[in-house]
């Protein structure tokens, strides 16, 4: 993991508290991470959404049975902030894109 995916780790982006009728309102939350917070890596997920809750798994394949793998990782959150998570996540991606992609254009004209 590069410095500058650390500090953006570390709560250095833009963090948004949602109001009751889901508008953007100004940054409100500061987020405490704690330097020696650990950094996991997974690379298989479930999904379970029910009528209040919305159950993440996280969890990594066995290198030496392929076909099994072991959750790690349970987390639960409401069906609002599971959207507001997606939302979130989905913007983050597209904003990792734009930025890979305006790097690989500045590349070539170099």
């Amino acid at each position: 993991m590069t410095k500058q995916q650390k500090e953006t780790l570390h709560g250095k982006e833009k963090r948004y508290k949602m109001t009751e009728d889901h508008t953007e309102s100004k940054p409100v939350i500061q987020f405490h991470v704690p330097p020696e917070l650990e950094y996991v890596y997974r690379d298989i997920f479930n999904v379970y959404a029910g009528p209040g809750d919305v159950i993440i798994e996280f969890g990594n394949h066995h290198r030496a049975m392929p076909e099994h793998a072991s959750i790690s990782n349970r987390i639960v959150m409401s069906v609002g902030n599971a959207y507001l998570l997606v939302q979130t996540l989905q913007q983050a991606l597209q904003q990792a894109q734009a930025a890979l992609q305006h790097s690989f254009k500045k590349q070539k004209e170099e």
